[in-house]
């Protein structure tokens, strides 16, 4: 195993409603060990005051803080609003 393939992770993450304008649909990523949700948001130039929902790995997360893990997917929506 190299150096690098311990210190890094692979994370799959999914964009949805007006977020694929910024972002593709599905995209995997390659992130420093340790990173957080926020880590793909920068990537992206997704903005802190945008208000998102997180899911990884079906599970809701509210914290752009959550440290993701090698394997884990990572879906992204807007607030969705009802009607």
């Amino acid at each position: 195993m190299k150096m690098n393939e311990k210190e890094e992770i692979s994370i799959t993450a999914k964009f949805f409603a007006n977020l694929r304008s910024v972002a593709p649909p599905k995209k995997t990523i390659i992130l420093p060990r340790g990173s957080s949700v926020n880590a793909i948001l920068e990537m992206f130039g997704i903005s802190e005051e945008v208000k998102l929902i997180i899911l990884i790995n079906g599970t809701p997360h509210q914290k752009r803080e959550t440290i993701i893990k090698n394997g884990d997917i990572v879906a992204i929506f807007p607030p969705l609003a009802g009607g």
